[in-house]
């Protein structure tokens, strides 16, 4: 079997030393294992892409690449996406004459969006030594589809992701792949493996049609308010979500059947984002080292997988031929209903409220009129680290019935005051020693207009901003040193924390331990700044040794510092101690 069977991105938002310190001893340590490295090209006519990202200098893209593969020794695949570059002729002596200085800096791979441009043979003839794929975006999925592409010239096709879920019609590509060898024009076949979209996504399309033809002044797709109705929404709504990914089955045993049914490159996800280029090199470090589950996430259902009859066994047989036929099936929700069943995890009203609250962020609602994105003396707008979407979850989470607040960090006020505007709740808790007066984002691009903050700042802000003498309910400033918070600091149990506190270890440790002390029954911990891969192992390792049954839990993440998400990420729990 060739080793050789991954094809890794590069994203182009590296930093200097991540590429120095992480991303370059990798590739150099899992580089027999490594096909190429596809990156982000830019020349006309291909000034954009499904990726979606503006660039200052396409050069320096290109220039990056070089850098990254003379380092790792490993092969370049430049990648040309955009199917809504018109495919004329024009268009075609264009990129020819802009790839060429590409092509003389020893770049032999490309993925190409035109089978028309292929058929020409004009490309082959002025790059006689190119080794030529077709984007995903075609969304390859019949035996006839193999046939002509190879003999259109190209030598590599990305498969349609969906196929991963219909062997009966793998094992006839497979066929065709074995005819396009016997006729003399051998193809490869790739899937893309982890890109954890929903199978047979009706918006792809849309989203990708989006980012390809944006300009420097739109958001990205998943940065404009149109995207939440799509996986943002359903990722949160629901359970099942996981089951229905257009990933890989998460067994390596699993992988292997895809490389005996033809497939001869996995392709992995993270050209846009980093925390799923990191999954990526995870994925790959998993199969060096012979693992078990190439997802580690999947082993929460280990124990049911020795249970002959487990709904996860089946599950995994039925999904290589239930290609994502949801609409008739249901079993991804049976899966997971007897999992909950089986972990005693019953859902509470707390998580609902969860659910609930993220879904209305996520669509850029609120429960309350008042609540305005557009009003410019709205709140919400007291500047703050943190974005519009954050402030409305933390809004809407404290609209459930009973609610008690503490918010550790609340520094000028911006979620404190977002989270108790209108709602009608038993108390609110703000913490802080105002120790730190001058936060500012890490990205250099944004700038509060504030200093010198103070707990005045606060109160200020808190009567400024917020209707204070309508809120029916108790508001106490607790000035000081988080890990000191007790139970004769709160007059109710508190049943919803958000912790942008000191991300110190043991300044964490102790306010967890505090935590316990002042807390009801079941209770709802956000943590910001999940981000930060520490704060949330940081909080897994203190659930996990305290014993705490964790009802619900979710990481939204982000790449950077982003005031159109989540800010620098969430790390949500529903704990029931």
């Amino acid at each position: 079997m060739n080793k050789k069977v991954f094809s890794l991105p590069i994203n182009p938002k590296l930093s200097e030393e991540f590429v120095t310190n992480t991303f370059l001893p990798f590739l150099k340590e899992y580089r027999e294992y490594i096909l190429d490295l596809y990156f982000t090209c830019r020349i006309p006519p291909f000034n954009q892409d499904a990726m979606g990202d503006c660039f200052t200098s396409d050069q320096a893209l290109v220039d990056a690449a070089c850098y990254i593969s003379n380092k790792s020794d490993i092969p370049l695949s430049a990648t040309f996406n955009n199917i809504w570059v018109r495919p004329d002729q024009k268009n075609l002596d264009l990129w020819i004459e802009n790839f060429a200085p590409i092509y003389d800096m020893g770049i032999r791979v490309v993925t190409l969006p035109h089978t028309t441009w292929v058929s020409t043979g004009q490309i082959q003839s002025a790059f006689p030594e190119l080794f030529i794929k077709n984007t995903i975006l075609r969304e390859v999925t019949r035996p006839n589809e193999i046939v002509s592409l190879a003999e259109a010239g190209f030598n590599y096709i990305n498969l349609d992701r969906d196929l991963m879920r219909d062997r009966d019609q793998l094992l006839r590509i497979r066929k065709a792949k074995d005819y396009c060898a016997y006729l003399g024009k051998p193809v490869m076949l790739s899937m893309l493996v982890n890109e954890t979209c929903w199978g047979g996504c009706p918006i792809m399309p849309e989203h990708y049609q989006y980012n390809s033809t944006r300009t420097k002044d739109d958001p990205i797709f998943f940065a404009s308010p149109i995207s939440r109705v799509s996986c943002s929404t359903w990722d949160v709504e629901h359970p099942e979500y996981d089951l229905k990914q257009a990933n890989l089955p998460p067994w390596r045993e699993d992988w292997i059947e895809m490389l005996d049914l033809g497939i001869d490159t996995f392709k992995l996800h993270g050209r846009e984002h980093g925390m799923r280029l990191l999954e990526s090199m995870d994925l790959i470090k998993r199969w060096a080292d012979e693992e078990e589950y190439m997802f580690p996430e999947y082993k929460k259902y280990q124990a049911e997988m020795q249970m002959k009859d487990a709904p996860i066994n089946a599950w995994r047989q039925k999904i290589k031929t239930c290609k994502f036929d949801c609409w008739d099936c249901n079993y991804c929700e049976n899966v997971v209903e007897y999992h909950m069943k089986k972990a005693d995890l019953i859902v509470h009203p707390q998580v609902e409220t969860c659910i609930e609250a993220f879904t209305n962020s996520g669509k850029y609602l609120s429960n309350h009129k008042t609540y305005d994105p557009n009003d410019p003396d709205g709140y919400f707008n007291i500047p703050g680290l943190s974005s519009a979407r954050v402030r409305h979850f933390l809004n809407n989470l404290c609209s459930q019935e009973g609610a008690v607040y503490l918010e550790v960090g609340v520094y000028a006020g911006s979620t404190f005051c977002a989270a108790i505007q209108n709602n009608d709740m038993v108390a609110a808790y703000a913490n802080d020693n105002w120790s730190q007066p001058n936060l500012q984002p890490a990205r250099k691009d944004i700038e509060l207009p504030i200093h010198d903050v103070t707990v005045t700042t606060f109160v200020d802000n808190l009567q400024h901003n917020v209707a204070t003498d309508s809120l029916d309910f108790d508001i106490q400033v607790l000035n000081g040193d988080s890990s000191k918070l007790g139970k004769k600091d709160f007059k109710h149990d508190v049943n919803i924390i958000f912790y942008d506190g000191d991300n110190a270890e043991h300044k964490m440790v102790e306010f967890f331990n505090q935590m316990l002390t002042f807390t009801d029954k079941v209770f709802t911990l956000v943590i910001d700044d999940a981000n930060v891969e520490q704060n949330v192992a940081i909080t897994k390792g203190w659930v996990e040794k305290q014993q705490l049954k964790v009802l619900y839990e979710r990481e939204l993440l982000n790449d950077q510092e982003d005031d159109k998400m989540w800010w620098n990420g969430l790390y949500v729990l529903v704990i029931a101690k």
